[in-house]
C-alpha cells in the first residue's frame, strides 16, 4: 500500500539527492513543465487544507506555490534565452 506522503518515490529507486540532480538535468523546457505541475500541486493541497480549517498550513502551501510557479517562470526564460543555442 502506498502512503499518502510517503519519504522516497517508489517509482524511482535513486535517493532524493540523486532525483534533485536528474530533475536538474532536464531540458529547461520540460523542468519548467514539471516546476508547473508542481506547483499546481501545491495550490490543490492548499485548497483542500483550507476547506479542513487548516488555514497555517495552507497560507504556508500558497507561498510555497508562488515561489514554484516562479520558479517555472524564470526556467521558462531560461529555455527562450538558450533555445537558439541548442541543437
Amino acid at each position: 500500500m502506498m502512503e499518502k506522503h510517503p519519504k522516497q518515490i517508489e517509482k524511482y529507486s535513486g535517493s532524493l539527492k540523486e532525483l534533485a540532480e536528474d530533475i536538474g538535468n532536464l531540458h529547461y523546457e520540460s523542468l519548467a513543465e514539471f516546476l508547473n505541475h508542481l506547483s499546481t500541486k501545491l495550490d490543490n493541497d492548499s485548497d483542500k487544507d483550507m476547506s479542513a480549517g487548516r488555514i497555517k498550513l495552507s497560507d504556508t502551501l500558497v507561498e510555497a506555490e508562488y515561489y514554484v510557479r516562479h520558479a517555472a517562470d524564470q526556467i521558462s526564460i531560461a529555455w527562450t534565452i538558450s533555445k537558439p543555442f541548442m541543437t
